[in-house]
């Protein structure tokens, strides 16, 4: 959705859908089940779309240095969601002490608006910050390195092969793993001796 919707906004569909195709299939794996906190999906395709667009990248070998850079912002979006988590337990305390003694009627929604409020200024500080420091590193790099990755010749199908993996590990069948490795290198024997 944050592709479609970054697309609709800046025209780029494309490259936008692209992106965030290739981050949906690359957690495909990791789905939020109990207390288990996902990398932080929205963050990293938000990030990676904004960096792509503020430099023009178009081309798939240049974006995929985007994509390298920004997926370590899954894992710290997860981070910062569970101690947004652990922070909200007064909340949840005061919560609980109003249902046992109702007494403001306003009470659980000023609790949720502050808790939603929290909740966003700390998501967009931490992601605003990443986006400046990876908007500073690829200033630094682009300038010194002009057209490193564009010389590499990778196409999306090729990022998209990349990113089933998470697929195939949602799988959770051994003879699905065996099926992969297999044609894995089966692949690499053929590229190789072909």
């Amino acid at each position: 959705m944050v592709g479609f919707l970054w697309g609709v906004f800046t025209g780029e569909y494309i490259i936008s859908l692209n992106i965030a195709i290739f981050f949906e299939l690359f957690w495909l794996d990791l789905i939020p089940v109990g207390t288990f906190i996902p990398p932080h999906l929205a963050a990293v395709t938000f990030s990676a779309l904004s960096l792509t667009t503020y430099f023009g990248l178009t081309h798939p070998a240049s974006i995929l240095g985007v994509i390298l850079a920004c997926m370590p912002l899954a894992w710290l979006g997860s981070k910062v969601e569970m101690w947004i988590r652990d922070q909200e337990r007064a909340g949840y305390n005061r919560l609980l002490h109003w249902v046992r003694q109702p007494g403001d009627s306003n009470g659980p929604g000023r609790i949720i608006l502050g808790s939603l409020t929290r909740t966003f200024i700390v998501s967009w500080i931490g992601f605003y910050a990443s986006v400046l420091v990876l908007k500073v590193v690829f200033d630094t790099l682009f300038t010194l390195y002009p057209g490193a990755l564009a010389s590499v010749n990778i196409q999306w199908a090729h990022l998209w092969g990349a990113a089933t993996l998470g697929g195939v590990m949602a799988l959770r069948l051994k003879r699905a793993y065996a099926v992969l490795g297999t044609g894995i290198t089966l692949f690499v024997l053929f590229t190789l001796f072909a």
